[in-house]
This record gives C-alpha cells, sequence and structure tokens, in this order.
C-alpha cells in the first residue's frame, strides 16, 4: 500500500510527554516509509522540541505564538495540509482536535484522529472522528461522552533510545557535583499545576528536607510556570540541610543524562514509564498527595491503565514518601531487582514499534472507509457551543 501523508498536529511545543511521544511516532512511521510532517502553534526560537525533531530529521511548521487567534492557526493549519497534500490529520490533545475539526477536517475532506493521553476525560472534543486514548481507565468515559469509535493506545517508550547505557550519566553527576557514594533522585517534569506535577515535585523536595539524610541528592529537570517557586522551595530545604541537597537547574532538551545518572527516579506519566526503561527503580506520584513504589503485585495495573498515576487520599504527606524513599536507598539489592523488573515491563508492553503499529492501522482503516461530512455535521452543534457563536459558525461555513 502507498505511504501515508500525515500532519501531525501537536497541541503546543513544550517538552511534554504527549509532544515527545508524537515525535516518536512520526519518526518511527517515516522509517517505515510515511510522509508525516509536524505542525504547532507556538515561538521556534524558544521551542527545544523543534530542535528534538530536527534532530530526527522531522519538519515543525510552527503557526504563530500563543497569542495568534484561533482562526488563523486553522486557516494555516489548512494551507500546510494542501501544500503537504495529507491525507490525514492526526490532532494530538484537545486544542489541535479542534483546531484540525475546523480546518482541515471541515465537512469530512480530511480524516481526523485524535490522540488524548489525559488523565481526565474531557468535552468538546469531535465525537465522529476515531479517539486514541491513553489509559485503560478512560475507554467508558469516553464512550459515555458519546464518542462513536475509542480505541485504547497506551503511551509508547523508545525502549532503544532510552536504555541503560546509551548515555553517559557519570558526566551528568560530575556536571552537577554529584559525588560516586552520594544516591540521586531524579524528577523530569514539566513543571505547571496541570495533573499536579509541580505537586509532586514540592512533595519530594519536603520528604528529602525531612529525611535529612547526607548521602541523598535531589535533581528536578523541567521548567514551566511553576519553576520559580520550586526554587525557592529547594533553596528553603537546603539551607535548612546546610547543603546543596536540592539542584533545579532547569530544563533539558535531552533528559536521557538525567535518567541514567539516577539511582531513583519519581515521578508520573511518561517520565515515570522513561525511568523504569533506563532500568531504575520509580516511586509513581500522582493527585491529592499520591505515592506508591511501582513493583510487581496489586499496583501494577492501576499503573498502567492511568499511565503511571495513581490518586491519594488528599493528605500531602511527605513524612509517607521519606519512607517510600528511605526503603529503596537502605536496599541496593531492591533497587535493582526493580529495575530489571521494570526494564522488561517496559519493553513488553509500551515499546515504540508496537505502538507505531497500531496507529498504522488505524491510519489504514479510517484512510479506507473516510467519514465524510455527516459526522462532521452531528459535532456542529457541540463544537459551536465550545468554540464559537452561532453567527461565527455559519460564517465558518460560507452560509
Amino acid at each position: 500500500m502507498r505511504p501515508v501523508r500525515v500532519l501531525v498536529h501537536l497541541n503546543n511545543l513544550a517538552l511534554g510527554g504527549a509532544q515527545l511521544n508524537a515525535v516518536d511516532i512520526a519518526r518511527t512511521l517515516r522509517e517505515r516509509g510515511h510522509d508525516p510532517v509536524l505542525f504547532a502553534q507556538g515561538i521556534a526560537g524558544t521551542a527545544p522540541l523543534v530542535d528534538v525533531a530536527a534532530r530526527h530529521g522531522l519538519q515543525v511548521v510552527v503557526a504563530g505564538g500563543p497569542d495568534t487567534p484561533h482562526r488563523e492557526v486553522r486557516r494555516r493549519l489548512d494551507r500546510v495540509a494542501a501544500d503537504h497534500g495529507s491525507d490525514l490529520v492526526h490532532a494530538w490533545e484537545v486544542r489541535a482536535a479542534r483546531n484540525a475539526y475546523f480546518g482541515p477536517g471541515r465537512l469530512g475532506r480530511i480524516p481526523v484522529v485524535t490522540t488524548f493521553y489525559g488523565i481526565r476525560m474531557l468535552r468538546g472534543l469531535p465525537r465522529h472522528q476515531p479517539l486514541v486514548l491513553g489509559l485503560g481507565a478512560l475507554m467508558g468515559d469516553g464512550r459515555a461522552f458519546g464518542h462513536r469509535d475509542v480505541r485504547l493506545i497506551e503511551p509508547p517508550v523508545n525502549t532503544g533510545t532510552d536504555a541503560p547505557g546509551v548515555v553517559d550519566g557519570t558526566a551528568f553527576r560530575r556536571e552537577h557535583g554529584i559525588a560516586d557514594d552520594e544516591l540521586l533522585l531524579a524528577i523530569v517534569t514539566r513543571l505547571v499545576p496541570d495533573l499536579e506535577k509541580d505537586a509532586g515535585a514540592e512533595l519530594t523536595v519536603d520528604a528529602v528536607r525531612r529525611l535529612a539524610d547526607p548521602r541523598i541528592r535531589l535533581v528536578i529537570v523541567g521548567a514551566g510556570p511553576s519553576l520559580d517557586r520550586l526554587r525557592v522551595r529547594a533553596a528553603d530545604a537546603n539551607r535548612a540541610l546546610g547543603r546543596d541537597a536540592i539542584l533545579v537547574p532547569g530544563q533539558s532538551a535531552d533528559p536521557r543524562p538525567a535518567y541514567q545518572a539516577a539511582d531513583l527516579v519519581l515521578g508520573m506519566g511518561g517520565s515515570a514509564l522513561r525511568g523504569l526503561a533506563f532500568g531504575k527503580p520509580v516511586i509513581v506520584h500522582g493527585a491529592a498527595g499520591y505515592t506508591a513504589i511501582h513493583r510487581p503485585g496489586p499496583l501494577v495495573e492501576p499503573h498502567a491503565s492511568r499511565c503511571m498515576y495513581g490518586f491519594g487520599d488528599g493528605e500531602r504527606d511527605p513524612q509517607r514518601l521519606a519512607a517510600q524513599i528511605r526503603e529503596l536507598l537502605d536496599d541496593p539489592d531492591q533497587r535493582a531487582e526493580l529495575g530489571h523488573w521494570g526494564r522488561e515491563w517496559i519493553v513488553g508492553r509500551f515499546s515504540l514499534d508496537g505502538v507505531a503499529s497500531a496507529f498504522e492501522r488505524i491510519y489504514r482503516e479510517v484512510l479506507a472507509a473516510p467519514p465524510g461530512p455527516a459526522g462532521w455535521l452531528r459535532d456542529l452543534e457541540q463544537m459551536v457551543r465550545y468554540e464559537f457563536t452561532k453567527p461565527a459558525a455559519l460564517r465558518l461555513l460560507g452560509r
């Protein structure tokens, strides 16, 4: 069968899990002979994701800054689809799905597949085009929200580039002044309130402060609106401990050395999965103070079905997390066993090749039976309610 020309619309240009997943899948599809082009709203010169994509030979078309009006972004998306000769639009997350619906997908001109890797189902997504969810726990919600075609494809991990020994962890430790006999905790995350990512980092800072163990160092790699607040919290903890136990160096375009250097990884979502891919023991963060060691037993499937996330009891208790950290740091044999098991678990369930094949099958199915205008029109009332006044929608349709 002929290659698929797929226009991959990213939600934004941040170095987030969904964006990195989209780049990895697009790269894998291109290696199989398909023709992806990436499109996103942002400022190219300040977006490391553009450089990440370029290193893989992928083109990213950047459509203005965050204040560019939706109508202009959709006009540019239309133009890219026409210039590229796109067969299909793959929209990642909510805003991209709406742009595709009112842009190249208008009246079913080009089929659209949407991927949503959030942890809570959102309304306002088109319901008559295929919706790919990353969490098995959301499948029922997706159907209850009226989506006609809901698929489950768990987020991928590139187990070739995210693997023990592929990068130099010792250089990372030297760069940050971490001694060989110190135990390094690593968090790689976007520092945003979404999903309480910043709360998990803050709770870990508090736990390290509570432990007051001179062996422990914590490095938090990432950027976002919560960065300055987290640095203040880390500085307060360092003053109380009398040493630079906690480092917050900011964002890295390639955080793999941090994973490789770590003795223990903490986080959620794709970051936790990457920690496991590097053969590291992982403590999973979540909402409302949730933390848990990821290990064989009853938590494995709940973690997987929520993409390495959990829901706590509302009590943000650093003492509980401190106990989990101490358990692993005091037991190197358990760390090694969990790292080996976690690597095997990731390779068996979340490999990039398997995920790319699943998307390839969906593309073929959709192109073999494109939905046409009927489904688009059935979604119009809902989409107008979330996006436009009715007169604006009628003008969009040329009426």
